[in-house]
């Protein structure tokens, strides 16, 4: 294997400039996000981003890595969606054997995830107008993927007679909605919906689904009480 650290800086095979180089384009897309989602898109400039990453300002770093602010955005949903990629290993992990964990589990991934894209939902919300295209394929990747696994997860449970005949995607859309409001709302206002805190929703969005189980299943409403 060829060792980086003695080749000319255009080195890029496994090794010591490798990795620096990955924590660069790091830098650069956490530094960027942070002031696309305070100061706007279209306020924040090539230079501001390259202090922000550590680099020095104006100096054309920022163009190593990226041809654009927007290919910054591009990388940034990238890394958010090779987050939620994890939803589809965790659903595979289930049935944990009880359903209260399992959607406790589910709610709190939930919210951690969406916690995790805070500025970037900021951005998608707020600045969408300026990206359309882009943004269409970031909801795409970043949200019907995981409707789609929570409505596979409703499923499953209504075949197992978990659940009451119900319309998995309608019922997947009220659930993670919920959820994805709370945290939009946390990102744009700074205080959450009617001032519950992330404990009380938790509860309170575990016990709705327990007592849509209660439905089908008497002995689960009952023991959700």
């Amino acid at each position: 294997m060829t060792d980086c650290r003695k080749q000319s800086a255009d080195c890029r095979e496994d090794g010591f400039l490798v990795s620096e180089d990955l924590g660069t384009r790091e830098r650069i897309i956490g530094g960027a996000i942070r002031l696309f989602a305070e100061r706007g898109y279209r306020r924040t400039r090539v230079g501001d981003i390259e202090a922000a990453a550590g680099l020095s300002p104006r100096s054309g770093a920022l163009y190593k890595h990226f041809a654009s602010k927007q290919e910054v955005l591009e990388a940034a949903i990238e890394r958010a969606v090779a987050s939620i990629e994890a939803m589809h290993g965790m659903m595979e992990l289930m049935p944990l054997g009880d359903l209260r964990s399992e959607v406790t589990l589910l709610g709190r991934w939930t919210l951690q995830q969406l916690d995790r894209q805070r500025d970037l939902l900021r951005i998608l919300y707020r600045e969408s107008d300026q990206f359309p295209e882009l943004a269409a394929r970031a909801r795409d990747r970043l949200f019907r993927r995981a409707y789609r696994e929570a409505a596979e997860f409703l499923r499953r449970k209504i075949a197992e007679g978990a659940f009451p005949e119900l319309d998995p995607e309608a019922v997947a859309a009220i659930a993670l909605g919920s959820l994805a409001n709370y945290r939009v709302e946390e990102a744009l206002f700074g205080a959450p919906p009617a001032g519950v805190d992330e404990e009380r929703l938790i509860d309170a969005w575990v016990r709705m689904w327990l007592a849509l189980a209660g439905a089908a299943c008497p002995r689960v409403g009952a023991a959700a009480g």
